[in-house]
Formats: C-alpha cells, structure tokens, sequence
C-alpha cells in the first residue's frame, strides 16, 4: 500500500521563480531537507535531471537514483523507482506566495514502509519548516 500526503508552505512575499528556484537546486537538498545526507546531479538532458541521493538517519542508511523533471517555475516532479522505492513520486507546484507539495511512496521492504508510515507526519512537519527556513536564510523574511 502506497503512502500518500500532500503539505504546503505560504510566503507573502517570493514569487514562484524564487520559490521553484529554491526546490530546484537539488545539490543543496543536504542544507534543509530532513535526513538528505547527498544530492548529486549525474545527468541533464534537457529539464530532466537525474540525482545520485544518499538519505539516512541512524542505522537507515539509503542510496537510490531520481529523475526530476521540471516545468519552471510552476512544476518540479521527481519520481524515482530505484533502491528502496517499488514506486516514488514528489510532485511540488510553485504559485507567487506558495509552495504545494503531493507525494506517494511505495518501499520495496514491508519493514521501511511501516518505518515510514510511521515517520511520514514528522517528515512533512520538518520538510516545511526546513523549507521556510531555507526561503527565510536565502530572500528574507
């Protein structure tokens, strides 16, 4: 059974660029998204991306490929099915003052997906705080 959610980040005051700009730039995704130990880019061709990530937290210690694909500045979606994941898909929509996000997750191991289920709730609550933050540290409160 997949896990799916969806959260959002408001900001008055940065524009969709701004806020694309700032889920776009993966080899910084170690600075504020929870747990991202490495994000490398191997791969460009065109607006697909292809990312080496290396996420972790205790003994967790995850490595898989993504491809995201990006429809600046509204759109950056990253799916992935490597590693840990039967099935991964990131989907964030960018508006002047808001970031949407919509996920689904299906792991390969019936252990790290009830690891996950349970986690899910404190993952989001960090990935907008961490997010905010981010935005805050590179335009401003």
């Amino acid at each position: 059974m997949a896990l799916s959610g969806r959260f959002r980040v408001d900001f008055t005051h940065l524009t969709a660029r701004q806020l694309f700009d700032i889920a776009a730039d993966i080899e910084s995704y170690p600075r504020f998204i929870p747990w991202c130990r490495a994000a490398r880019v191997v791969d460009r061709d065109g607006d697909t991306t292809t990312v080496e990530n290396h996420f972790g937290a205790g003994p967790v210690d995850l490595r898989f490929i993504t491809r995201a694909v990006a429809q600046a500045p509204e759109h950056l979606i990253i799916t992935g099915d490597d590693g840990p994941f039967k099935a991964f898909r990131l989907e964030w929509t960018f508006s002047d003052g808001h970031v949407k996000a919509q996920y689904e997750i299906t792991l390969a191991s019936p252990l790290l997906q009830g690891l996950a289920a349970f986690a899910m709730p404190e993952v989001e609550r960090r990935i907008v705080s961490q997010f905010r933050q981010r935005a805050n540290a590179l335009y401003g409160a």
